[in-house]
């Protein structure tokens, strides 16, 4: 092989290696498509319910590198849109002793309307998966349904009372995960001492 030879061969080599080498350089200067989500500041909003006691909530998340490498807080508001204190054939006047000891009916069920408020810590484990944990105030008012044999009270002898012992103010715990699903979509998974439920939820961080 003449020293043209090898030369033209080294020229086509080094041609054919120029977009590789253009390529993995782009590649190093670029900002990923999916970024590390305690690489920078977040700030995120969300809808979120305690299975099965409250299906309306709302929460906040932020975030930042400045804290421990990735650490945040997060606060949520959870709440029942109805209630049995609303209930048309809610009795006011009658405690539960009165319904069971004086009237004699029978209880049929119970319900509770709930207001939960809660904040926590938050810690990123990596570009998809952060944990937090944390307390919260819990309000809770539960009501009991009764049937009135003689249907002097309520609808057909149904009606509501407020059972003001069974209910308070409480203190929650709480703890849970958020996946990211999506660029800027994360799922929330976790638990909740008060009311006891599941956490599900779904927040938009936007990248």
């Amino acid at each position: 092989m003449t020293t043209n030879s090898r030369a033209s061969i080294t020229v086509l080599l080094a041609l054919a290696t120029l977009p590789l080498l253009s390529r993995e350089v782009r590649a190093q200067g670029q900002r990923p498509l999916v970024p590390d989500m305690w690489n920078s500041s977040r700030v995120g909003v969300g809808y979120v319910a305690n299975i099965p006691n409250t299906f309306v909530g709302f929460t906040a998340l932020g975030m930042t590198p400045k804290l421990f490498g990735g650490a945040g807080v997060y606060a949520d508001v959870k709440f029942t849109t109805s209630s049995p204190g609303s209930d048309l054939y809610y009795l006011s006047g009658i405690s539960v002793q009165q319904a069971e000891a004086t009237f004699g009916d029978q209880f049929f069920r119970e319900q509770s309307d709930w207001l939960s408020i809660n904040f926590a810590l938050v810690y990123a484990l990596g570009r998809e998966f952060t944990v937090y944990g944390g307390a919260g105030y819990t309000r809770e008012r539960r009501y009991r349904e009764y049937f009135d044999d003689s249907q002097t009270r309520g609808q057909l002898g149904f009606y509501w009372i407020s059972d003001s012992g069974a209910s308070g103010n409480r203190v929650n715990v709480l703890g849970g995960a958020f996946f990211r699903v999506a660029q800027s979509v994360l799922l929330q998974m976790g638990v909740e001492a008060q009311p006891k439920g599941g956490t599900i939820g779904v927040m938009f961080v936007p990248f």
